[in-house]
């Protein structure tokens, strides 16, 4: 193989590994999103995302901006709704490209309120930015697809989505 030629190739073969790594360090980044919201570990949540990280909750349609308004959203999420199982986030889509990472995965949650219990899927979509590092969520956008409580079910065609509990009657315990 003429050097050129071999340059090329390793240079091709440099990329991609690159690409691979990146793509192994987000789809980190999301299991640990997972483990940090199913633990109530906040700090961990707060590190997770970048300093002016954006979640856009369509269902409720709110936005939080800010890492601090972040996990203070969470944080009266985790108030108002016990897990009774974890989240799962499944099939996730993941392209990167120099620092800047995008996916996409299917979610499901399972939750107790008020003696009853729920149960939701959707989509997420993320913006990821890679920071001293370490690969951070800079833009997230929560999809609810269906959300339900056990009693009523969830094969339903229409009337999936029940309206959420409001999270602004929380009161903060911090």
């Amino acid at each position: 193989m003429p050097k050129n030629d071999l340059d090329q190739h390793i240079a091709t073969l440099q990329a991609r590994v690159r690409d691979l790594e990146a793509i192994e360090g987000i789809r980190d980044t999301i299991a640990r999103y997972s483990w940090a919201v199913d633990t109530e570990d906040e700090a961990a949540l707060a590190d997770i995302f970048t300093e002016d990280a954006t979640i856009w909750n369509k269902w409720r349609d709110q936005t939080y901006s800010g890492r601090k308004a972040i996990v203070d959203f969470f944080h009266q999420h985790r108030a108002k709704f016990k897990f009774t199982n974890r989240m799962s986030n499944l099939n996730e889509r993941i392209k990167v490209s120099d620092n800047i990472g995008k996916a996409e995965a299917y979610h499901l949650v399972m939750y107790t309120h008020g003696g009853e219990s729920y149960i939701g899927w959707g989509t997420y979509e993320w913006d990821f930015r890679l920071e001293n590092g370490v690969w951070r969520i800079s833009k997230m956008l929560i999809k609810q697809s269906m959300y339900s409580t056990l009693k009523k079910g969830w094969g339903m065609e229409t009337g999936r989505l029940i309206t959420p509990p409001d999270l602004d009657q929380v009161k903060q315990t911090k």
